[in-house]
């Protein structure tokens, strides 16, 4: 199946197509290298468009912008950091769910972890299609987090077999999970921004005779 197909199937019917991902043959570099990759590609291009070579940002059109100025170079440089993380973490989410999966009576199998996290990450790729637009991309990007969530919910039992009565509950699981590694993958990109773009011994010298 096309990556089209596959992202059109996975949000307008999850249901029909979790079953259809279950049963298929897959492996983890595959569902990285022809699915994840490209998807994650869509924010990177998005950013470099629209941001860097057009200067429209939603923050900046509705007055909260960072009062930083960013040339094209800085700003691709953030968008493929972004991309990087975006992939670690969907690595490691995938072998988090692989090892907790058995507490909620699942399988404990990579590949359908993987699986899983990555089909149900694609409404957060997609969504970056309209994420600069002003406070339209702010809604759609938010809706974009429940459906991913809604996802999970829906796939834990067709992929990994989790008792309905457990799914729930992992999910839970799941999404704190995510939150405590999106926050310690935040404070490193953080930590990376600010040893390149404060610093700097040039910028810090530029500051200091200001």
């Amino acid at each position: 199946m096309s990556i089209v197909g596959r992202a059109k199937n996975i949000i307008l019917k999850p249901t029909d197509e979790w079953n259809v991902i279950a049963s298929e043959p897959a492996t983890v570099g595959g569902l990285f290298t022809g699915y994840a990759m490209p998807l994650a590609l869509i924010p990177v291009v998005s950013t470099i468009l629209f941001t860097g070579l057009l200067g429209i940002s939603a923050a900046d059109m509705m007055g909260f912008g960072s009062g930083m100025p960013l040339d094209l170079m800085a700003i691709s440089g953030m968008a493929i950091l972004s991309f990087i993380v975006s992939l670690v973490t969907l690595f490691i989410m995938g072998t988090v769910v692989k090892l907790v999966s058995p507490s909620f009576n699942g399988t404990s199998d990579k590949v359908q972890a993987m699986k899983m996290m990555t089909y149900a990450s694609t409404p957060s790729w997609v969504v970056a299609l309209l994420s600069w637009i002003p406070f339209l991309g702010a809604v759609l990007g938010f809706a974009a987090i429940v459906y991913v969530v809604y996802l999970i919910f829906r796939g834990l039992n067709p992929v990994l077999g989790v008792p309905k009565e457990k799914i729930a509950g992992f999910t839970a699981v799941i999404v704190l999970i995510y939150v405590v590694v999106a926050l310690i993958m935040s404070g490193i990109v953080a930590a990376l921004l600010y040893s390149t773009f404060f610093d700097n011994p040039m910028m810090g010298g530029g500051i200091s005779g200001a």
